[in-house]
C-alpha cells in the first residue's frame, strides 16, 4: 500500500517547487520482511513548454515491522529531467543513494505517450538496490466527468526480486486541469 501527499507550488511561469510525503507499506504476513517506508523531500523545477529540470533533497526512512530490527534512515538527493515531444515525453530520475531502502524508491528512465490529454501510458526501466533492474508499465486515466479532480491507474512492475501489480487512485484539490497539463506542470 502506498499513500502519497504532494503539494505543488508554482512560483512563476518557469519556476516551481514541490513538497512530497511518500509513505509505503509492504505487508507480507510476516514481521520478518514486512516494513513501512517514508520519504519526505523538497523538489525544485525550472520548466518551459519543451521540458523541465529539477533537483531535490530529502530524507527516507525504513522501519521494519519486526521491532527487534533497527530502523534505517538516509539523506537523498535527486535529479529529475523531462523532455516534452508532442504526445510523448522522455523522463529520467536519479536518486543519490547507492542502496535504496526498498523496491519502491528507484532511479528510472522512460517514455510516456498521451493518447489524449487525459489518458497516458508509460514504460520505465528502473534501478533499485544497487544493481537490480526492473521494468515498470503504467496507465492513467483522468475522467472529465468529475471536473478532472481525480485519476485512476494501474502499475505492473517486474524485477529480479520485486514483482508488483497495483491500482492507483489519485485525488486533486484543484480542478479542470487535464492530466497532460497537470503532469507537465506539476508532476
Amino acid at each position: 500500500m502506498n499513500i502519497d501527499f504532494k503539494v505543488n507550488i508554482p512560483i512563476n511561469d518557469y519556476l516551481s517547487t514541490q513538497v512530497l510525503l511518500n509513505s509505503n507499506y509492504l505487508v507480507t504476513g510476516s514481521t520478518k520482511d514486512s516494513f513501512a517506508q517514508s520519504e519526505l523531500s523538497s523538489n525544485w523545477f525550472l520548466r518551459n513548454e519543451y521540458g523541465r529540470l529539477g533537483i531535490g533533497l530529502g530524507v527516507t526512512e525504513l522501519e521494519p515491522m519486526n521491532t527487534s530490527q533497527d530502523s534505517e534512515r538516509d539523506i537523498i538527493g535527486q535529479f529529475l529531467g523531462e523532455v516534452f515531444l508532442g504526445s510523448f515525453s522522455l523522463t529520467t530520475n536519479y536518486i543519490s543513494a547507492d542502496t535504496t531502502l526498498s523496491n519502491v524508491t528507484s532511479s528510472r528512465i522512460g517514455i510516456s505517450y498521451y493518447f489524449d490529454d487525459d489518458l497516458r501510458t508509460s514504460l520505465y526501466r528502473e534501478k533499485y538496490n544497487i544493481d537490480d533492474i526492473g521494468w515498470r508499465l503504467e496507465a492513467y486515466y483522468q475522467p472529465k466527468k468529475y471536473h478532472q479532480m481525480g485519476s485512476v491507474g494501474i502499475i505492473a512492475r517486474t524485477g529480479d526480486d520485486y514483482d508488483y501489480f497495483g491500482a492507483v487512485v489519485q485525488y486533486y484539490f484543484d480542478y479542470a486541469v487535464s492530466l497532460k497539463q497537470r503532469e507537465r506542470e506539476f508532476h
